[in-house]
């Protein structure tokens, strides 16, 4: 009960602000449809800086986490519990998790993981192309992009609700995720020409991104709940 109201207010705060975000972009449209190649260049480095912060966060997860709290968990009987089943591609060697995880060479890896790295490494790649050259398009084509990647957004929080458990699906799904915080970006910057705006749409995806997370975090608990074993790992 408890993590299902987290989830819900999770997905209200999503809502809250992809509302705010969009506001703030309509009232203030910029005339001028160009933004300063400094603050192109600055925008742009951070959003490159928080996928790679991304990637390390899909090959360790929660490091930044533990390097806060500078937590030690005590190895209490509830904690040895939860540690009996072994873990590959950061999920439990259980057959309900399974179609979560993909197996490559030998190697198992977490699908949604695989998924957030590659779609990390597809926007570094277009956003170096966007630093670079100045994209010059009506106003109304980025307005169109904005509204998509929220839409993607959308999609993506859906199927992970529905809980549509097939590899490649979760896979690209997580690809397209971080590429609508890309278009969501993008969008942002240059409708307002404004580069505290464009930082807001990284800073929220962040937000967006952690709504997923605790999406797929319910998912897990679910399932283990609805399992007849012993060995709850969520």
């Amino acid at each position: 009960m408890k993590k299902s109201y987290q989830v819900v207010q999770y997905i209200f705060l999503s809502i809250i602000a992809a509302i705010i975000l969009l506001l703030l972009v309509f009232l203030s449209m910029s005339n001028l449809n160009t933004i300063k190649i400094n603050d192109r260049l600055f925008v742009s480095g951070f959003f490159i800086i928080s996928c790679l912060i991304g990637i390390s966060l899909t090959i360790y997860p929660g490091w930044i986490r533990r390097k806060l709290k500078h937590k030690i968990f005590n190895k209490s009987n509830k904690y040895i519990q939860k540690t009996e089943r072994r873990r590959y591609g950061h999920h439990p060697d259980c057959n309900q998790f399974k179609n979560h995880t993909i197996r490559i060479k030998n190697k198992i890896y977490c699908a949604g993981c695989l998924g957030l790295a590659i779609g990390c490494l597809i926007s570094i790649f277009f956003i170096i192309i966007y630093m670079i050259n100045h994209i010059k398009l009506p106003s109304d084509i980025f307005v169109y992009l904005v509204i998509f990647g929220f839409i993607i957004i959308g999609l993506v929080l859906i199927e992970i609700v529905l809980n549509i458990r097939n590899t490649f699906i979760h896979i690209i799904s997580n690809i397209l995720l971080v590429i609508s915080f890309l278009i969501i970006f993008i969008g942002v910057t240059e409708i307002t020409s404004n580069k505290i705006y464009g930082m807001m749409s990284i800073i929220l995806s962040y937000l967006w991104l952690d709504t997923r997370i605790q999406l797929s975090n319910w998912n897990h608990s679910k399932i283990c709940e609805n399992c007849n074993k012993s060995c709850k790992m969520y």
